[in-house]
């Protein structure tokens, strides 16, 4: 028995046939909706009376905030009575799905008319809403013969492009909505993204290799289209399942673009939250902007953003004896030497005390500084034994400079073999303190990291600058500015079509990512076969053939060897070297230094004694010679001293 002669055979106590055929199709076909709107005239009388959740819509003035509100409280399925009301729904369908933050699928819609007439029919194929309400169901009532006809829709394409045709069909009972999305029957799918490999990539091609066709709506010439990468391979596969065909449009001006909050967009995102597209990808990510007026399908893959930056340059070679010890270190070893060569100097004065100066003259501040320095490179040095003082204090300089000598050898022998680098940017923390200026084609790259709390993001943030192509591949050889990317779930990295093979050896990726995100297809709110991708979607990443894919499109459109100079990245020629003239400039340099202070220092102090036996005094010479007389330069000034004072007395 089908529904027609069951509803005829039901108690009518609750209305008419039509209303219990109504009832009995609701029940049989939208339970599985979370609720039903019931959408009718302010004077239509309809009960429904079975065990669904509904809501009561009146077509009135205030017809789409009411559509409007019970979307958004859950309708996912949609009765609709008269022509009266059918045309204000068709109307308000796609512009208050945009604006309604409810993204269910597979909506199905079932509309009772009491005429057959084309006008009707032609008006209905002809909407632009009909095209995302696949599963419909038309209830034709006749009032004069008490009969009732079921029609539904067929959407196809007619094998132009962008062609989309619909036309009615009778219904044959009991199959009253048919699963469609089984065969698509060559409907046209406006597809738009921009070249990005691995993830997109296209050509022109020839028509047996073409697996795409120009957008008509962009495009005047019909040239096949080849797409590929690991997203569009996706849209390719549903539609050889499917049998749909895909109109593309490539958007290298836009690239992503944006989405304004009064509807506006540009680029590939702004095309769909616009609706002049109903598929997009090129590593889009769950952005918040697009996600006002479209809807996103299940995960692709995992993306994270990540920077390119220069590699550390070479430390200069003149640097390498200053190199053994860390900042820290050396201020410990020279606070250290300090106080060893005040100790000395102040026991040799403690000394002169107690032994008298009959055993020696005490040491001056200049001999306290090189016995220290005797002791830090492990050389021979004059020590006291006569007091016990003396000999625990030396013991202690010799075992403190012996272990500071060796530890600076060892040191400097792993310096001078294995090539050292000025630090390197690795974490996001380094890219903030550091301020490199990295730069990305599109502001869409920082859309994840904007809303980030955070204050080294968003300094991170500020300081990303979007450049054309042009200027990434100038800057490419001067290696002051870093390049955005991504790295994909699979371990390659793009784009890097603004490096070439030499200059991709001296970047290096970041130990880190900025963030990682799901990549995901960007849709129209009510795009019919959102739900059949998913279903493929996730059957295709049980596979795994995502792998294969990745290093297919990976090994035909990126450059193997750019590849495994950023994989591989790293400082270079880490392997130890053979020692050269270069390794000593250090050494030069603090041996040029020391000859050329020591030979200023002599010419002074030859003209100060020739000057003073000339008889000609110096007010300033004066001055500092009681300070050269200081025991810092010797015991013969203290000596000199003690006897002019003598004589005087």
């Amino acid at each position: 028995m089908d529904l027609f002669d069951q509803a005829t055979s039901t108690d009518h106590s609750a209305g008419s046939p039509l209303i219990s055929l109504v009832n009995i199709l609701a029940v049989s076909y939208l339970s599985e909706y979370y609720s039903v709107c019931v959408v009718k005239p302010k004077e239509e009388f309809v009960i429904i009376d079975v065990e669904i959740s509904t809501m009561i819509i009146i077509v009135d003035e205030r017809f789409n905030q009411t559509l409007l509100q019970g979307i958004e409280h859950g309708c996912q399925a949609f009765i609709v009575f008269q022509q009266v009301a059918l045309w204000p729904f068709l109307d308000s369908f796609l512009d208050v799905h945009d604006d309604s933050d409810q993204r269910s699928s597979r909506k199905k819609l079932i509309v009772v008319i009491d005429s057959t007439s084309p006008e009707i029919f032609e008006r209905f194929c002809n909407h632009p809403a009909v095209k995302d309400l696949p599963d419909v169901l038309i209830v034709v009532a006749s009032t004069e013969n008490e009969t009732m006809q079921f029609y539904t829709t067929e959407i196809s394409g007619d094998g132009t492009r962008g062609n989309v045709l619909v036309r009615m069909l009778p219904v044959t009972p009991p199959d009253y909505f048919s699963n469609k999305s089984k065969n698509m029957k060559g409907v046209p799918i406006r597809f738009q993204t921009l070249m990005y490999p691995p993830f997109t990539y296209y050509a022109e091609t020839t028509p047996e290799n073409a697996n795409a066709r120009k957008d008509p709506r962009y495009y005047e010439d019909d040239t096949p289209i080849f797409i590929d990468g690991t997203e569009p391979r996706l849209l390719v596969e549903f539609c050889q399942r499917k049998n749909c065909t895909i109109d593309a449009y490539f958007d290298e001006v836009g690239l992503w673009g944006g989405v304004s909050e009064n509807r506006t967009g540009t680029g590939i995102l702004g095309a769909v939250a616009t609706r002049r597209a109903d598929f997009a990808v090129a590593a889009n990510y769950y952005w918040l902007g697009p996600y006002r007026f479209a809807t996103y399908s299940e995960v692709i893959s995992r993306s994270g953003l990540i920077v390119l930056v220069p590699k550390p340059n070479i430390v200069a070679p003149w640097r390498t004896p200053f190199l053994s010890f860390s900042k820290s270190l050396w201020m410990a070893v020279a606070v250290a030497f300090s106080v060893g060569v005040c100790a000395v100097w102040l026991i040799e004065k403690g000394r002169s005390h107690i032994v008298g100066s009959s055993r020696g003259h005490p040491k001056s501040l200049s001999d306290s500084f090189l016995t220290m320095i005797g002791f830090y490179m492990e050389q021979n040095a004059f020590m006291r034994n006569d007091l016990m003082a003396c000999v625990f204090l030396f013991s202690a300089l010799l075992f403190a400079g012996f272990m500071v000598g060796n530890l600076y050898g060892a040191g400097l022998a792993g310096i001078m073999t294995i090539p050292q680098f000025e630090r390197a940017i690795e974490t996001r923390h380094d890219l903030a303190d550091r301020g490199l200026i990295f730069v990305g084609n599109d502001l869409a790259w920082m859309f994840a990291l904007m809303p980030s709390p955070q204050a080294y993001i968003q300094k991170i943030v500020r300081h990303f600058k979007v450049v054309d192509d042009e200027y990434m591949i100038q800057h490419r050889n001067i290696h002051d500015v870093g390049y955005i990317g991504e790295r994909t779930q699979f371990g390659h990295f793009g784009p890097v079509d603004y490096l070439d093979v030499e200059s991709s050896k001296h970047f290096q990726l970041l130990k880190e990512d900025l963030s990682y995100q799901y990549c995901v297809v960007i849709l129209t709110k009510t795009c019919p076969f959102k739900q059949s991708f998913n279903d493929l979607m996730i059957t295709i990443r049980q596979s795994g053939i995502q792998y294969f894919w990745e290093t297919l499109v990976a090994n035909r459109y990126l450059s193997v060897t750019i590849q495994q100079n950023l994989l591989g990245s790293g400082p270079s020629d880490n392997d130890a070297v053979v020692l050269g003239v270069s390794h000593f400039l250090g050494a030069f340099l603090i041996l040029s230094i020391g000859c050329s202070f020591a030979s200023i220092v002599f010419c002074l102090e030859c003209v100060y004694v020739k000057l003073k036996k000339s008889g000609i005094k110096i007010n300033w010479m004066m001055g500092w010679k009681n300070v050269l007389s200081f025991p810092l330069f010797g015991s013969k000034y203290i000596e000199k001293n003690n006897v002019v004072s003598n004589g005087r007395s």
